[in-house]
């Protein structure tokens, strides 16, 4: 007998599952383990179903798009009328239902828009270094030196009303933080071992940035989104509050509480309904942010 056959070959043990799925597990697992972050996200996962079937499920369509009813003003919550009329009589929960759209939207796109031009001006700025990161960095300073709402604010109102001057307005000020915190991550990983590698095999500037150091800093920047966005909220709703954001009869949560400060306390279910809206948006979120903040951030979990 030869030796190949008396030697017995070799068994390769098969995983039983693959080892993404596995740390997909390891981080559902750690996610469940705070409850409040699993309400957080249910809480996220009604508003947005909510704002995304907002039109056909608000029950009085007409008074989403300026209809009156003054016959019924002021009444306050009950079966036909959840939260309560206004002053022109037009259902609060139908608005407030509606607003969510704009509301949720805003904020989303705030954020979105934030973090594509900090990602693009920080990673830049981390990885050449020199005159390039100096140049961005002082207007990235220079714009964090100015309160964020009353530079928004001072946009909003050189841009005019709208949805999309406002979304700008707060993008401007928003945008150097996730810059800071890019320029950071990039340059502690363009000195690792795969990055210089890379570097060697004659990659351009564009490839390693998009395929070897972006990939590998995701889970800092998608913690910051989880917990701006609700402040991105809070900070629509408030340009909308001082009158320099949505205009009437376009419901949004800002707007619908500023007109219902002049009946309270009274009818105080004007404002108890979007107040509410924004407070649990605004929650949720950081909710949210908290737990996926301890799955994907190492030095932060408990």
């Amino acid at each position: 007998m030869s030796r190949a056959e008396q030697t017995p070959p070799l068994v390769v043990p098969r995983r039983t599952q693959s080892a993404r799925l596995e740390n997909w597990s390891r981080a559902f697992y750690r996610f469940r383990q705070s409850w409040l972050s699993v309400i957080g996200l249910g809480i996220v996962v009604a508003l947005i179903a909510a704002a995304l079937l907002a039109p056909w499920i608000v029950p009085y369509p007409e008074h989403v798009v300026g209809g009156t009813n003054t016959a019924a003003k002021f009444q306050p919550p009950s079966a036909s009328a959840w939260f309560g009329t206004n002053a022109l009589g037009q259902d609060m929960f139908s608005l407030v239902l509606v607003g969510s759209r704009v509301s949720l939207f805003s904020g989303l796109a705030v954020v979105f828009i934030a973090v594509a031009v900090g990602t693009m001006v920080g990673a830049v700025a981390g990885y050449f270094g020199g005159w390039v990161d100096e140049v961005l960095m002082r207007l990235t300073d220079l714009l964090l030196t100015i309160p964020s709402l009353i530079l928004a604010m001072a946009v909003a109102a050189a841009l005019g009303t709208g949805v999309w001057n406002m979304i700008i307005a707060i993008s401007i000020t928003w945008w150097p933080a996730y810059a800071r915190l890019v320029r950071g991550e990039v340059i502690v990983k363009k000195e690792e071992q795969f990055v210089v590698a890379a570097h060697a095999l004659g990659a351009s500037w564009m490839r390693i940035l998009g395929r070897h150091i972006l990939p590998n800093i995701v889970s800092p920047i998608v913690v910051k989104v989880s917990l701006d966005t609700g402040f991105a909220i809070l900070t629509v709703a408030s340009l909308g509050f001082v009158g320099i954001g949505v205009k009437p009869p376009t419901p949004e949560w800002g707007t619908l509480l500023s007109e219902a400060r002049r009946y309270m306390p009274d009818y105080w279910w004007t404002a108890v309904a979007p107040g509410s809206a924004i407070f649990l948006a605004v929650l949720a979120f950081n909710l949210l942010g908290d737990g996926l903040r301890d799955v994907l951030d190492p030095r932060a979990r408990r």
